[in-house]
């Protein structure tokens, strides 16, 4: 009876820490940061404004806050994919009957990035990043 209990008790701790564990292609900041250097992108980390609607915590992940070109860029690393498409649905609950500043957002894999550009968007940069987000998508396959 006690091998049966402890074979029980095994197996009941090795799907609770495979269901709490990260995905295994999840994507780090390092990689993101990397990605958009690669592009020739130059970041320089910023204090984000917690009471900013763009910068807010979605789905318990507070983003990294940087500066590109002088607009605001927010690095959400989320556990997983499910995960992030969960922070979109926050984000979109939070900001249906908002006016918020012109962004573009970008979603790969575990990693959702917003651009705030608020009138005017660099054609050029937004290319950039989004060359970035394909070659991070690349390396996940």
């Amino acid at each position: 009876m006690k091998k049966s209990t402890l074979l029980v008790l095994i197996i009941f701790l090795l799907a609770a820490c495979k269901s709490t564990s990260s995905d295994a292609s999840a994507i780090t900041l390092n990689q993101v940061l990397s990605a958009l250097k690669e592009q020739q992108l130059t970041i320089k980390e910023a204090k984000s404004n917690n009471d900013d609607i763009l910068g807010m915590k979605l789905n318990g992940v507070r983003p990294s806050s940087y500066v590109l070109d002088g607009k605001k860029l927010l690095i959400y690393i989320y556990p997983s994919a499910k995960e992030r498409k969960k922070g979109m649905e926050d984000f979109r609950k939070k900001t249906e009957n908002s006016n918020t500043v012109s962004y573009k957002y970008y979603e790969v894999n575990n990693v959702l990035v917003f651009y705030v550009y608020e009138k005017d968007l660099n054609v050029e940069t937004e290319n950039r990043i989004q060359k970035s987000m394909n070659r991070l998508k690349e390396s996940v396959k």
